[in-house]
C-alpha cells in the first residue's frame, strides 16, 4: 500500500515550493535590509520577532495540530472548531500582547516599539488566519502557497522601495504587517467564495480549546526552550565566535528539513482519517522509511557540497563550521523522526504524555549540552543537539503504549500491533 497519492504528492510539492522561494527571498533581501539599518536597528526587529513567537505560540495553546487532526478528519467539525476559538484566540492575544508593549514603550526607544507594535499585528493576523490549517488538512496547499508567495512578494518591493529611496527605518513596518495581511484576506476571500456554510460558534469548543492545549502547550513552549539551549550553553562556555559558526552550521544543516515536513503534512492528513491502527501504523512506517531516505540523502550532499554552500553563503572565514554542518543534517534526521512520533502519539489523543516527554527533554538538554560542550567544544554543541534529537526521537517515545513507536520503528519484525 502506496501513502504517497498523487494528490499528496502535489499537495507536498506546492509546500516545498512555498518553503523554498521563503527562505530564499529571505536570505537575500533579509541581508540587504540588514546592511542598510545595521545591526543594531536590525537586532531590534529580531528582537520583536523573538518576543512575539512565544506570544503565538501561547496564544494557539499547542491546539494547532488538535485542529489539523479534526479537520483531517471531519471538515466540517474542524472548521467548526477553527471558528469557535477566534475569538479565545483574540482575548489571549490581548491580554499578553498589552503587558509587552507597555514594556517595549516604557523601557526602549521608539523604534523598537514601532517594531513591536508592527509585529504584534502580524502576529495577530497569523492566529486569526485558520485557513492556514484548513488548506494543509484538506491537501489544498497550493493556495496557502500562491497567496503567501504573492505577500511575501509585495513585502519585498516594499523593502526594496524604502531602501532605494532611503526612507527612515521605522518605515521597515509597512512590510512586516504585509507578509501576513496579504495572504490572510486573499485566502480569506478565497474561502468564502468557494464555500457557502455559515458556521456558528459554540462555547463548547472554547473549553475543549484549553483542556486537550493545556498539554500541548507545555509541550511546545519546551521544545522552544530546548532548541535553545545549546546556543545559551556555547555562548556561556566558549565565546560569540564559536556561536557564529555553530548558528551557520545549524541553519544550513537544516535548511532541507522542509521537503520533510512538508510530505509528513500532507501524509498525516491521510492517515488521520484511517480507522484501522494497524493500517495506520503501517503508513506511519512507510512514512518513516521516505524521510529517512531523504534525510540520508542530504547528508551525503552536504559531505560533498557543504564547503562550497558555506563559503558561497557566508564566506570562506565560516568554513570551521563545516564539521558541524554533517552533524546538524543528522540531527535533522531524527527531528523529522521525531515529529512523526508525536503526530502518532498525538493520534492516540495521549497529549498528556507529548507533554510530559517534552518537558523530560527540556530538563535533559542542559546537562547534556553543558557536558558535550565542556568536552568537544564547538564540535560538542553539534553532538549535543543530534543527541537531544536522538533520544526525544527514539528512547523516551519508547515508553508509550506498550512500546508502540519502538514497534513501529522496527516494523518489519512486528506487523501486527493489536
Amino acid at each position: 500500500m502506496s501513502i504517497l497519492s498523487k494528490k499528496i504528492v502535489s499537495n507536498s510539492a506546492w509546500m516545498m515550493l512555498e518553503k523554498i522561494i521563503s527562505m530564499f527571498g529571505l536570505i537575500f533581501v533579509m541581508s540587504y535590509v540588514a546592511k542598510y539599518i545595521g545591526p543594531a536597528n536590525f537586532g531590534k526587529i529580531a528582537l520583536a520577532t523573538t518576543i512575539f513567537t512565544f506570544v503565538q505560540t501561547l496564544t494557539w495553546f499547542g491546539n494547532q495540530e488538535i485542529l489539523f487532526k479534526r479537520v483531517s478528519k471531519n471538515i466540517s467539525s474542524g472548521l467548526k472548531f477553527l471558528y469557535s476559538t477566534q475569538n479565545l484566540r483574540k482575548i489571549i492575544f490581548i491580554l499578553l500582547s498589552l503587558p509587552i508593549l507597555g514594556w517595549l514603550y516604557f523601557y526602549t526607544d521608539s523604534l523598537t516599539f514601532i517594531f513591536g507594535i508592527a509585529t504584534a499585528i502580524a502576529t495577530f493576523i497569523l492566529v486569526q488566519d485558520i485557513f492556514i490549517v484548513y488548506n494543509n488538512a484538506t491537501l489544498q496547499s497550493h493556495i496557502n502557497t500562491i497567496v503567501n508567495i504573492m505577500g511575501l512578494s509585495i513585502a519585498f518591493l516594499c523593502r526594496y522601495l524604502i531602501i532605494l529611496l532611503e526612507l527612515p527605518a521605522k518605515y521597515l513596518a509597512i512590510p512586516i504587517i504585509f507578509v501576513t495581511l496579504i495572504p490572510f484576506l486573499a485566502k480569506k476571500y478565497y474561502f468564502n467564495k468557494s464555500n457557502k456554510t455559515t458556521y456558528f460558534k459554540v462555547n463548547k469548543y472554547s473549553r475543549y480549546y484549553f483542556s486537550a492545549g493545556g498539554a500541548l502547550v507545555i509541550s511546545t513552549l519546551s521544545v522552544s526552550l530546548y532548541t535553545q539551549a545549546t546556543s545559551l550553553m556555547l555562548t556561556y562556555l566558549t565565546s560569540t565566535y564559536e556561536l557564529g559558526l555553530y548558528s551557520v552550521a545549524a541553519t544550513i544543516g537544516i535548511s532541507w528539513s522542509f521537503v520533510n515536513q512538508a510530505i509528513i503534512t500532507s501524509v498525516l492528513s491521510k492517515i488521520f482519517k484511517e480507522k484501522d491502527n494497524n493500517t495506520a501504523y503501517l503508513m506511519f512506517a512507510q512514512l518513516n522509511y521516505i524521510i529517512i531516505f531523504i534525510s540520508i540523502s542530504a547528508c551525503i550532499g552536504f559531505i560533498f557540497l557543504g564547503k562550497f554552500i558555506i563559503t558561497f553563503l557566508y564566506g570562506s572565514a565560516y568554513l570551521a563550521s563545516y564539521p558541524l554542518l554533517i552533524v546538524m543534517a543528522i540531527a535533522g534526521l531524527f527531528s523529522s523522526l521525531g515529529t512523526i512520533s508525536s503526530r502518532l502519539i498525538l493520534r492516540e489523543e495521549g497529549y498528556s504524555y507529548i507533554s510530559k516527554k517534552t518537558l523530560l527533554v527540556a530538563t535533559c538538554s542542559l546537562p547534556i549540552s553543558y557536558t558535550f560542550i565542556h568536552f568537544f567544544g564547538l564540535m560538542g554543541a553539534a553532538y549535543s543537539i543530534a543527541t537531544i534529537e536522538f533520544l526525544s526521537a527514539t528512547i523516551f517515545n519508547y515508553f508509550y503504549k506498550n512500546s508502540v513507536i519502538l514497534k513501529v520503528h522496527l516494523w518489519p519484525f512486528y506487523k501486527f500491533l493489536d
